[in-house]
């Protein structure tokens, strides 16, 4: 068989609460590895957070960070990066709105004013993987905008108010060069517009001269759809977003039930 490039998505994709990718998916992964195919992380996280997650699959992982923003294949990194207008904006209405938000580079992450109080050592893990210490805050657009060249891709955080998060949501939907989406229900994701999982994967394939008809990803969030949509196999887990569940072509087990595992164990007998 000709081999696939397969794409995973992260947290509650390929990995659930235990921060660690389960032993059955690993087995997977290295099996189907051996026999020639290739496998990418997909992930809204930073590169260097993603990149974390890869080396505990294996040496030879690919990766797929900030959504799409940044791809490191065999080595080599690219990325892209917000215009400083955007920028502005995005800063103007977080902070009239007072919404914890993020900004990231490969190797960083930049935060609005202050931590929220309740950020918990977790909500930190998250976002920056195990290295909290990444943190750098940013008091003004003009601080913001300084860092424009490194910044690939951010998100609003704000689990406590939903009304809130929405109003966000709508205003941000109206800053030219930003597309939005969503991995969890507390969250808005920012990117530069055109850019997602799925432009990524287009620049993958094209890098490799890779076919779209050996393709297969998996994923659980709003900002895993396109890319669910566009490779040959897009596979929803089960405890995927209802949105996600109904427009995804395939469909597999949740991440407690080790989905990814199952739909590869079942696809390639």
């Amino acid at each position: 068989m000709s081999p696939y490039l397969i794409f995973m998505d992260v947290d509650n994709t390929l990995i659930g609460p235990s921060l660690k990718p389960s032993p059955a998916n690993l087995d997977a992964i290295h099996r189907l590895s051996q026999a020639g195919h290739r496998f990418f992380i997909a992930s809204g996280r930073a590169l260097f957070s993603a990149q974390q997650i890869a080396n505990m699959v294996g040496p030879d992982l690919n990766v797929i960070a900030s959504n799409g923003s940044v791809t490191k294949v065999d080595g080599k990194v690219t990325s892209v990066h917000f215009d400083a207008q955007t920028l502005t904006d995005i800063y103007n209405i977080t902070h009239d709105l007072h919404l914890p938000t993020f900004f990231f580079s490969k190797d960083r992450v930049l935060y609005l004013d202050q931590l929220p109080a309740d950020y918990t050592e977790d909500g930190k893990r998250r976002v920056a993987g195990e290295a909290p210490d990444r943190y750098i805050r940013i008091d003004s657009a003009e601080h913001l905008r300084a860092h424009q060249q490194e910044i690939t891709n951010g998100i609003v955080i704000e689990p406590h108010d939903a009304a809130l998060l929405e109003a966000g949501r709508a205003r941000l939907k109206n800053v030219a060069g930003l597309d939005t989406s969503s991995s969890f229900i507390d969250n808005i994701e920012l990117t530069k517009h055109g850019v997602n999982k799925a432009d990524a994967i287009r620049r993958v394939c094209a890098q490799l001269d890779h076919p779209l008809d050996r393709t297969m990803a998996f994923g659980d969030g709003n900002n895993d759809l396109e890319m669910l949509m566009y490779v040959k196999y897009g596979v929803a887990m089960g405890n995927a977003a209802p949105n996600v569940l109904e427009k995804a072509p395939y469909r597999t087990t949740d991440v407690a039930h080790d989905g990814v595992a199952s739909y590869l164990n079942a696809f390639f007998k």
